[in-house]
């Protein structure tokens, strides 16, 4: 009998003892893709007075631009990401990714067509190509996003006075004007304990002001990509890619 009162004592403090608790787990490991607008290797801030080498005076009040299929070889880091500089700062992408499986980045500067057609209420409600979130990024009279848009006015009197006359706006769109960008040779920065950050410069001194083919903002204020205006939507799109580029 006292060997069985032994037994169950010895099974009820088994009992008793705290089962093991599981580690919570690991975080997730993060990447941040940063786009830092500059003009002449300055910090660009919107609204602020900045001028060309021509004399003209520009403040920049919207840079937004879409970039989609990002990834490295048959890794894809994300479908789509959207720069909005005035409503998000200078973050273009922060999601949840193992960054050395991309030692380089390519993706479509813009939206690519494989997406640029697709009902933009379907797509899913977190999605920057989602109706709600796109906003006025997605035209209404032709189907499809606008990949690039960039505001602003211009002081084209060169008198020292601060009237800014002229409004400009530079809005590029349709396949046509979709281009393959590519990043090689940086290195992923550890900006915390799961995060590892890619910083890039949007150089807008470029953008206006590309020695080899300039903005001449007081003929050409405007392009929406529409007929007629080939040529400038042209220029403005390559003078964008070509801004774009690691420090």
């Amino acid at each position: 009998m006292k060997i069985i009162w032994i037994a169950l004592f010895v099974v009820a403090i088994s009992a008793c003892k705290p089962k093991p608790i599981d580690p919570p787990p690991a975080p997730p490991e993060t990447v941040r893709i940063l786009v830092n607008p500059t003009f002449a290797s300055n910090a660009l801030m919107l609204d602020s007075i900045y001028q060309g080498p021509n004399g003209i005076r520009i403040k920049v009040s919207d840079i937004k631009f879409f970039t989609t299929l990002l990834g490295h070889q048959n890794n894809q880091l994300a479908e789509v990401a959207y720069f909005d500089f005035r409503e998000k700062g200078n973050v273009l992408l922060d999601k949840a990714a193992d960054y050395t499986k991309f030692p380089s980045l390519s993706m479509v500067l813009g939206v690519d067509t494989s997406l640029n057609h697709d009902d933009p209420s379907a797509f899913p409600n977190e999605s920057p190509l989602n109706i709600v979130n796109a906003g006025s990024m997605h035209w209404g009279w032709n189907t499809g996003y606008i990949f690039i848009s960039v505001e602003g006015k211009a002081d084209t009197l060169n008198d020292g006075i601060d009237n800014f006359d002229l409004s400009f706006s530079y809005h590029i769109g349709t396949d046509l004007y979709q281009q393959p960008i590519s990043f090689n040779n940086f290195s992923w920065v550890k900006t915390g304990e799961h995060q590892h950050t890619l910083s890039l410069e949007l150089d807008m001194q470029s953008f206006f002001f590309n020695p080899l083919q300039p903005i001449d903002i007081p003929n050409e204020p405007f392009t929406h990509s529409g007929a007629g205006l080939g040529a400038l939507t042209q220029k403005v799109t390559e003078n964008f890619k070509n801004a774009l580029q690691l420090p």
